[in-house]
């Protein structure tokens, strides 16, 4: 193993998994909903977007408590350049092929962005209104 996969795995066994799955299930304990902006799936896509996978990757999938719901925003390449001039096309197309993969090994939601805003947002309530009707449905 590389020293610097070595001081990654080190770093996501003592700090970013006890940060992360501590404070999900102190909140969850505690009756709070978590809200989280992408998660360990960012984490998942820069490393295999350097040809790699995440030190201990199968490890943290494991530990790290799985979102009740989620979905990945599917714009179109030209819309994300449009907000994201700094990168290429090709960086774009290739993030997109990244989170293809990622929406299909976790069993992710894609929501397309190419409706109106509050379209896009609806069916985003939409799938969190379900989600939380089986969590009560399971609890009860």
């Amino acid at each position: 193993m590389k020293p610097v996969r070595v001081l990654w795995s080190l770093y996501f066994l003592f700090v970013y998994c006890p940060l992360l799955v501590g404070g999900i299930r102190i909140r969850r304990a505690l009756g709070y909903s978590v809200v989280a902006d992408r998660y360990l799936y960012d984490l998942i896509v820069a490393f295999w977007g350097n040809q790699t996978h995440v030190p201990l990757e199968h490890l943290l999938v494991w530990i790290i408590p799985r979102p009740d719901v989620s979905f990945i925003l599917d714009a179109d390449e030209e819309r994300i350049l449009a907000n994201r001039p700094e990168h290429t096309a090709e960086f774009i197309r290739n993030e997109k092929r990244l989170y293809d993969g990622v929406a299909r090994y976790f069993g992710l939601e894609k929501i397309r962005t190419t409706t109106s805003a509050a379209t896009t947002w609806k069916r985003m309530v939409a799938e969190i209104e379900a989600s939380l009707q089986q969590a009560s449905s399971r609890n009860n």
